[in-house]
């Protein structure tokens, strides 16, 4: 099972925000026991979404010379609910950023609304010291995936 918990990348101000979205399937396995009949994203689910979103805004920020590893998460909020069929807006400010840690300040919200906020603190390390080798392609892909970059197929 693969937890994530962002689509995509929709916009991108290195050094300062950005802005992701998710949208929320019926399928997702979260939703067979959370709640039958009654299906709501659990919340730490939009804190991994907003974490997702940070860890791209400070790759990129840091020049691909940095990943992210949440290290806390503080003043977090959930003030409404996250259901199937909703488009989740995930978005990132960066507070404070130095070569080892990094401050953010998130928020969720539906259709305007919003769902959920809090302030993140990350780690920041090499990716080779983090990510072996042999899933660093795997890594990247994800990263150019939610930045929207694919590979040209030369049938255009």
């Amino acid at each position: 099972m693969r937890h994530y918990w962002l689509d995509r990348i929709t916009h991108l101000e290195v050094g300062a925000r950005a802005t992701g979205v998710k949208a929320i399937a019926l399928a997702e396995d979260e939703f067979e026991a959370h709640f039958p009949g009654n299906p709501v994203l659990p919340g730490i689910y939009l804190l991994e979404g907003l974490a997702q979103t940070a860890g791209v805004l400070l790759n990129q920020t840091t020049g691909g010379k940095r990943v992210a590893l949440m290290a806390s998460v503080d003043r977090a909020r959930f003030v409404a609910f996250a259901r199937p069929g909703d488009r989740v807006e995930l978005q990132i400010e960066l507070e404070s950023l130095d070569n080892e840690l990094a401050r953010v300040r998130g928020a969720a919200s539906v259709g305007g609304r919003p769902i959920a906020s809090a302030r993140l603190t990350f780690r920041l390390v090499d990716p080779a010291s983090f990510i072996p080798a042999a899933f660093r392609p795997f890594w990247e892909q994800a990263m150019n995936t939610w930045l929207g970059q694919y590979p040209e197929s030369g049938d255009g």
